[in-house]
């Protein structure tokens, strides 16, 4: 039986795209992430990436390991994955993981979820550089509208916001997101993924239900994998 198939039936459906547990209220899809070598393979829908801040010294030992996960039926995308520069791995060896990870979801046809910290630059070049041609999701996104916009002129590029929206400063960005390029996510936040809809509809405005209706189509166009 497909994972949550009972959700066909008339209830809301929260999409969580991004987190690091797996509680979650009945009714909501949370797609977990595992940070391959610091966390166990889900069973269930996942995404699973070499994350900068978890590099490992043997990193032969954690490539194997990241390309038998990646292969899974259940591993949906691949990530988090990117670059940081508040970290202390060394910008070398996070860019080389970052690229040999581009590399693999455009083989397996697998989307992206990005991990940047002041690196957006640096990131789209290697998108860019890759060729990157499946979907990629800037997770956790906290920066202004202007750069959104920038980043959504290649059709490919969706943004993710987390529980930093409910603080009330990236309502303009909000405003201004189409619903077909959007998702949600709680990361490793505790607030509830609903919480996390309720405040994005009163900012922009709209109904839940018909934010609810996108975001599962957005997640079952990009993941390939239909929840309801």
């Amino acid at each position: 039986m497909p994972y949550l198939s009972y959700l066909k039936l008339n209830v809301s459906v929260y999409i969580n795209i991004h987190a690091h547990s797996i509680a979650s209220k009945a009714g909501d899809f949370v797609l977990p992430n595992c940070i391959v070598s610091k966390d166990y393979l889900f069973e269930q829908p996942c995404s699973a990436g070499i994350h900068p801040w978890y590099i490992d010294q043997n990193r032969d030992a954690q490539w194997e390991a990241f390309m038998q996960y990646a292969k899974k039926p259940q591993v949906l995308a691949i990530g988090e994955c990117g670059l940081d520069k508040l970290t202390s791995t060394t910008w070398a060896i996070q860019a080389e993981t970052f690229e040999k990870q581009l590399e693999i979801a455009n083989q397996l046809n697998k989307p992206l979820i990005i991990h940047c910290v002041r690196a957006y630059h640096e990131v789209f070049v290697s998108l860019l550089r890759k060729e990157v041609q499946v979907p990629v999701i800037f997770h956790g996104y906290e920066r202004n509208w202007p750069l959104a916009e920038q980043l959504l002129k290649n059709k490919n590029y969706y943004i993710s916001l987390g529980a930093a929206i409910g603080k009330g400063k990236m309502d303009e960005l909000i405003q201004q997101l189409p619903l077909d390029r959007l998702f949600l996510e709680t990361d490793d936040k505790s607030t509830q993924i609903s919480d996390i809809y309720a405040y994005f509809c009163r900012a922009k405005k709209l109904p839940t239900q018909q934010v609810e209706d996108q975001l599962l189509a957005n997640f079952n166009r990009i993941f390939n994998y239909s929840i309801a």
